[in-house]
C-alpha cells in the first residue's frame, strides 16, 4: 500500500437508502452530515481499501454475513436493490460514510459455501474518499 491508501477493519456496517437519507454535503469538506434511519447490516466481518489516484478514489468494500436464513437473505435482496450510503465503523472506532446523494453506492452480494455465507462488495471509483460521518 501506497502513503495514500487506507485499510480499515470494519466491525459495524450499516446502509440507508439514497431516497430515505436527507444529506448535507459539501464537496471537498471532510465531513457529510446525514438525517434518517440506518439499517445495521449483520456482518462478521469486513474490511474497507480506500487508494487515492490521479483525479479520483478507488474503494473496495468486502463484508461478510453469515446469517444466511431465508428471512435475512431476503430482506438483504431487497435492502440492496436500492442505492444508498454505507456508515461503516472500524474496529478503531472511526465511523466513515461511503456514497454520497450525488454518489450513491450499489452493494453486490453472493452467497456461496458450505455451510453457507453471503460476501457483500463494493468496488467502485469516487470523486471523493469517504467522509467522517455526522447526523443532524
Amino acid at each position: 500500500m501506497g502513503r495514500n491508501d487506507k485499510c480499515i477493519s470494519i466491525c459495524r456496517l450499516e446502509f440507508i437508502p439514497t431516497g430515505q437519507a436527507n444529506v448535507r454535503n459539501q464537496p471537498g469538506d471532510f465531513t457529510i452530515e446525514v438525517r434518517g434511519e440506518f439499517t445495521e447490516i449483520p456482518i462478521a466481518s469486513g474490511e474497507f481499501t480506500e487508494t487515492n489516484e490521479q483525479g479520483h478514489v478507488e474503494q473496495e468494500l468486502q463484508a461478510v454475513v453469515t446469517d444466511t436464513s431465508y428471512v435475512t437473505l431476503t430482506f438483504l435482496r431487497k435492502l440492496f436493490a436500492q442505492d444508498g450510503l454505507l456508515l461503516l465503523t472500524g474496529i478503531n472506532g472511526e465511523r466513515k460514510l461511503m456514497g454520497t446523494d450525488q454518489f450513491p453506492v450499489h452493494v453486490n452480494y453472493e452467497l456461496s459455501g458450505s455451510p453457507a455465507t453471503l460476501t457483500l462488495s463494493v468496488a467502485r471509483r469516487s470523486p471523493e474518499p469517504a467522509k467522517k460521518f455526522s447526523s443532524f
